[in-house]
C-alpha cells in the first residue's frame, strides 16, 4: 500500500490536509470522498519518502 496526502474541504471556509493509505490514487481519492463527500476532495498526490 501507498500513502496519499488528500487536501480536502471540511466546510465553506476550511480546509484540511490528511493522510490516507490505499492501492492507488483512485482508491485514495475515493476513500476521502467517503469520508468528507464528493466533491470534496480537492488534491491528492502521493507521499515518498526517500
Amino acid at each position: 500500500m501507498k500513502q496519499y496526502k488528500l487536501w480536502v474541504r471540511i466546510n465553506q471556509s476550511q480546509t484540511a490536509f490528511t493522510l490516507v493509505y490505499a492501492e492507488n490514487a483512485y482508491l485514495a481519492k475515493q476513500l476521502g470522498e467517503a469520508q468528507y463527500g464528493v466533491g470534496n476532495v480537492l488534491d491528492y498526490t502521493e507521499v515518498s519518502y526517500g
